[in-house]
């Protein structure tokens, strides 16, 4: 896991971007678990290796965070794209429904994520399902944009691009508006996913899955929920030359810093994005052990 650097808060983007993003200099979110990292220029790890990345959480940092998941009663919240079907009678499909399924029944968390339905972007009481000790939320999620967000933007540019096959992107920064209806596709459905949450805004932390979310830990802010909030990527991060190829990639890596925690399979795709926070946002982070 890697902590959010406190020096965030000042580091600001490099105007000669040629993304989507703003080219104005802005300062990026300060980690609301008030756990800092000091300046040290970036180090590269070893390059292979598979197995959680825990390169960048420092004792102090994984004391605290563990304090937090040993609350008697922790009120977690989870959201994926995704949800388990919590039927016996429906086979598992992925790991992640594997994994969090038993943990939802067991630990009264309450996990968010689409339904198979679509609905007209209005929005409603959240409805809680029980299941075990915990609940389910199955999001309606807006017709008219889910196609841009989950065929259009996460299947055919940020998958192919987080796994570098440039050759399987559809479309290019070359010849992509970055207002293109996709991208804005992609951005209000993590907006809506957001406002939806925040009827869970007193609940204790946030944790939030996969590529089809990143900018959500910047969209759960904007409603006003001002809970701790983590972050598990689980496919590979490119390197620098790679993601550059998806528009708008430095507001998307701008959004991803707004989560207080990052968590990535490897050692390796753990320092591909740091080399792209010091690649495109001359940001440094520290090594502790």
């Amino acid at each position: 896991m890697v902590r959010i650097h406190d020096a965030l808060d000042t580091a600001t983007f490099d105007s000669s971007s040629t993304s989507g993003a703003s080219q104005q200099d802005e300062p990026l979110g300060q980690a609301a678990f008030d756990l800092h990292m000091h300046d040290m220029p970036l180090e590269q790890e070893q390059q292979g290796g598979a197995g959680p990345s825990d390169a960048f959480a420092s004792a102090d940092a994984e004391d605290r965070f563990d304090s937090v998941n040993q609350k008697p009663e922790m009120k977690l919240v989870v959201i994926s794209n995704r949800i388990a079907p919590f039927d016996p009678n429906q086979p598992q499909t992925g790991g992640l429904a594997a994994g969090l399924e038993p943990v939802v029944e067991r630990s009264g968390a309450v996990w968010m994520g689409s339904s198979e339905n679509r609905g007209d972007g209005s929005e409603q009481p959240l409805r809680l399902v029980k299941t075990g000790a915990g609940d389910v939320a199955r999001l309606d999620l807006p017709e008219a944009d889910y196609s841009g967000y989950y065929t259009g933007f996460s299947y055919s540019t940020l998958w192919p691009a987080l796994h570098s096959l440039p050759d399987q992107m559809s479309g290019s920064t070359a010849d992509y508006d970055s207002s293109g209806s996709d991208y804005d596709s992609y951005r209000k459905i993590n907006e809506f996913i957001a406002r939806a949450a925040f009827d869970l805004r007193d609940r204790d932390a946030f944790w939030v899955h996969d590529y089809h979310l990143l900018p959500l830990g910047a969209d759960l802010h904007s409603p006003g929920i001002e809970r701790p909030t983590g972050f598990f990527l689980h496919t590979p991060w490119p390197e620098p030359d790679m993601i550059k190829r998806v528009p708008n990639y430095r507001e998307l890596m701008k959004s991803m810093l707004e989560y207080d925690l990052l968590g990535f399979q490897t050692n390796r795709d753990l320092n591909n994005f740091l080399a792209c926070l010091r690649t495109y946002f001359g940001l440094d982070s520290k090594m502790v052990s």
